[in-house]
């Protein structure tokens, strides 16, 4: 019961601290939107929040394995058979990942 409810309150604590640090990103981005006609356009919360709650932490575990990944299978390999190459893999699995999770504004996936 105790190991539940560390997990429950480890999860909960990474969902806010991910909210806390992306919710006032995405209210600055959205502050100065105006649409064509000169008015404030009526935007919807629902991609954000989708973004924020399901994409974001789903692109965070990408790019976690994807780590991983590149550091025990495919670095060695690499740097042994093609060392020249070593971005190549890099970019794909690392950088990519991380503009995923870490650029690209909220609600632009």
């Amino acid at each position: 019961m105790l190991k539940r409810t560390r997990r429950f309150t480890a999860a909960f604590c990474l969902v806010a601290l991910m909210a806390g640090i992306a919710l006032p990103l995405s209210a600055s981005a959205d502050d100065n939107f105006i649409n064509s006609s000169g008015t404030e356009a009526n935007n919807t919360t629902s991609p954000v929040m989708v973004d924020l709650l399901i994409l974001r932490p789903l692109g965070l575990l990408s790019l976690t394995f994807s780590t991983v990944f590149f550091m025990v299978p495919v670095l060695p390999i690499t740097l042994l058979t093609r060392p020249t190459e070593l971005g190549v893999p890099f970019k794909a699995l690392i950088i990519e990942p991380a503009r995923y999770v870490w650029v690209h504004r909220l609600g632009s996936h």
